[in-house]
């Protein structure tokens, strides 16, 4: 009888052990790192970015190759925590930055404020996409206002997608047009309505490696009066 009051006892314990065991942690919804670099400026940085679920997170955690934790986010337990994030490292010149990140795999830790946890491991790649060259407009030169503006820049093999952004520096807030393009796409006509006169603009191409990470080369112009 103890022997049966023994085993029963194991069993009720074990029940409760799995009932109460805490759940394996979910992905994040959305979780980037890559390496940006504008070859115009001749500077790197390392973002990383992300999403968890419907509540805010309390704690966020960044793990590096080596298991070193390189980022701690804590927020007060009076708040709702921050549902989502969005890192830049300082960008010296060069790529001096990366060697604070190496490549390899970095583990995002999250807990949010009802106790959910996240886990998602990003891999950090140090190769680039080649940069292009801006064809037209040549740098700073002058273009007609009210006319479209065609973009032209050179092609780049093997990349994912262009981001072209077109901005207004004259205005105020500034004005941008922001587009992603094909692979095979090498212009881009901006529309009359976007150039307004006596303007200073910047245009930049991106290209968008498939492991996410970006080279940009950027060039100015001015609209006539």
């Amino acid at each position: 009888m103890t022997s049966m009051r023994f085993n029963a006892g194991l069993a009720l314990a074990g029940a409760a052990a799995v009932a109460t065991a805490t759940p394996p942690p979910t992905e994040f919804e959305e979780a980037t790192m890559y390496v940006e670099q504008n070859a115009t400026d001749g500077d790197t940085e390392v973002v990383i970015s992300g999403t968890a679920g419907d509540e805010g997170l309390r704690r966020l955690f960044i793990k590096s190759p080596t298991r070193e934790r390189m980022t701690t986010l804590l927020a007060d337990d009076a708040t709702p925590g921050m549902r989502e994030f969005h890192f830049e490292t300082p960008e010296p010149p060069g790529e001096a930055v990366l060697a604070f990140y190496p490549e390899g795999k970095y583990v995002l830790l999250g807990i949010s404020t009802s106790g959910e946890r996240f886990r998602t491991v990003l891999t950090l790649s140090h190769e680039l996409p080649p940069a292009v060259t801006i064809l037209h407009p040549a740098e700073d030169a002058e273009v007609p206002a009210g006319q479209a503006l065609v973009v032209r820049w050179s092609a780049a093999p093997g990349i994912e997608q262009f981001i072209l952004e077109v901005e207004n520096e004259s205005a105020d807030p500034e004005r941008a047009l922001t587009i992603n393009l094909p692979p095979n796409v090498t212009s881009f006509r901006v529309p009359a309505s976007f150039l307004l006169a006596g303007s200073e603009f910047q245009v930049g191409i991106h290209t968008v490696a498939d492991n996410g990470n970006i080279v940009a080369v950027e060039s100015a112009f001015t609209t006539a009066e």
